[in-house]
C-alpha cells in the first residue's frame, strides 16, 4: 500500500482553486491563440470558449483530486467530495460558450498560470516529504 500519493495531499483550498486555475489558465491559452492566429489580432475582440469542455475538464480535475485533499472533517469530505465536482459539471450543461475579452484574459491567465505551479510545486514539496517518511 501507498503511504502518499503521486500528488501529495492538498488543502482544502487548494483543491478548490485547482480547477478555477485550470479555467483561467485555459482561457490564456485561448486568448494567445486568437491573437496568434487571427489575421488582425486585437485586444477587444471576444474568444468563444466551449463551457461544456472547459468546465467538464475543470469537473474531471476535481473528481480526480478528491482524494488527494486534507479533508477537516468526515461531513465536509462526503458533501464536497461530490457537490463541487457536480456544480462543475451543472456549469458545463448549463451553459454552452463563455465569451472571454481576449484583454482579461491576458490580465488573469498569467495570475492563474504562476498560482497554478504554486499549488502543484506545493503538492510536489508535500510528496517528497511523505515519501521520506
Amino acid at each position: 500500500m501507498l503511504l502518499c500519493s503521486v500528488l501529495g495531499k492538498l488543502a482544502l483550498r487548494s483543491w478548490m482553486l485547482l480547477p478555477l486555475l485550470f479555467l483561467g489558465s485555459a482561457g490564456l491559452v485561448a486568448a494567445l491563440l486568437s491573437l496568434l492566429l487571427q489575421p488582425h489580432p486585437a485586444l477587444n475582440q471576444d474568444v468563444g470558449l466551449s463551457a461544456p469542455l472547459l468546465f467538464g475538464f475543470a469537473a474531471a480535475l476535481a473528481a480526480g483530486t478528491a482524494g488527494h485533499v486534507r479533508w477537516r472533517s468526515r461531513r465536509q469530505r462526503r458533501v464536497l467530495r461530490f457537490a463541487y465536482p457536480l456544480l462543475l459539471v451543472a456549469c458545463a450543461l448549463a451553459v454552452d460558450e463563455v465569451p472571454l475579452p481576449v484583454a482579461a484574459a491576458l490580465v488573469v491567465g498569467p495570475v492563474s498560470v504562476a498560482l497554478l505551479i504554486g499549488v502543484l510545486r506545493r503538492a510536489h514539496r508535500d510528496h517528497a516529504e511523505c515519501s521520506h517518511v
